[in-house]
């Protein structure tokens, strides 16, 4: 399988064996990033595989103001990567209106932010 990321995202992946069981991808918008599309291998979950790639870019986000909208269930785990529960209202309109239309389309998310460690 092939796949290309958008102009200026940044792909982080996992390997085992040479085989990719994780990947996530920090996207851009305006002058902050979103975490999207973190997904582990269905047989790799549960493993330390996902806390093992957002453990290995946390200088990268830490660098960066940068955003998720997990799914509610994996707010704690999102919380154990510097995660913190983010007010929708406190957000950048960018990011707030990306979050508000998830919502409107039925998707049980919650906004986080990576705990910003300005130089």
């Amino acid at each position: 399988m092939r796949a290309q990321a958008p102009k200026g995202d940044f792909i982080y992946i996992a390997t085992l064996n040479n085989v990719i069981v994780a990947a996530l991808r920090l996207h851009p918008v305006n002058n902050f990033y979103l975490l999207r599309s973190m997904c582990v291998s269905a047989d790799m979950r549960r493993t330390g595989i996902g806390s093992a790639l957002l453990k290995h870019i946390q200088p990268q986000l830490s660098d960066l103001q940068c955003y998720s909208f997990p799914y509610t269930h994996l707010s704690d785990f999102y919380s154990a990567a510097n995660f913190i529960s983010y007010d929708v209202d406190s957000a950048p309109e960018a990011i707030s209106d990306k979050f508000n239309r998830y919502l409107k389309n039925g998707k049980k998310i919650c906004l986080m932010k990576h705990r910003h460690n300005p130089a």
